[in-house]
């Protein structure tokens, strides 16, 4: 783990606005933290939409083209790997409390730390979510300019 002088200027910051008060600064610290995971949340909504819609429509999206076979299942993997990314690296949960425990200065700047690498990790799910659906969109399109007369139930 390193700390960047950046983390450590704000730790100072935080500590000064709270009066040095270690426990209102990691509740600073958590409230940012708690920002980041409910944004994950909507991430990985997102990507269960994904699976559902595929669910519903992948077969008739599919069955227009052999190219939107490869986006669908494409935009498909991509959203999948974004939750498991998302999942993995933000969802994790440690509580911020635990590192009170440690040297009084350096507990806020190892939430911040914490912080600054979920938050860079949300970052990069959040953008190999939108290419899964961007993928996926160019299946739909490839469908849409492209129709299949329905014969029957699809199943």
């Amino acid at each position: 783990m390193q700390i960047t002088p950046a983390i450590q200027a704000e730790a100072k910051t935080i500590l000064e606005l709270c009066q040095g008060d270690l426990m209102a600064a990691l509740k600073v610290a958590e409230s940012q933290l708690n920002i980041v995971y409910t944004r994950a949340q909507v991430l990985m909504s997102l990507a269960g939409m994904v699976v559902t819609v595929t669910g519903f429509s992948g077969r008739l999206i599919a069955g227009s083209s052999s190219a939107a076979q490869m986006f669908i299942v494409a935009g498909l993997l991509v959203s999948l790997s974004s939750a498991a990314w998302v999942f993995r690296r933000v969802m994790r949960v440690q509580w911020v409390t635990s590192l009170a425990s440690q040297d009084r200065e350096h507990a806020l700047e190892h939430a911040l730390y914490r912080r600054n690498r979920k938050t860079s990790a949300y970052t990069l799910g959040g953008t190999l979510l939108f290419i899964g659906l961007v993928l996926y969109a160019i299946a739909i399109a490839l469908m849409l300019t492209n129709p299949v007369a329905i014969s029957g139930p699809v199943r």
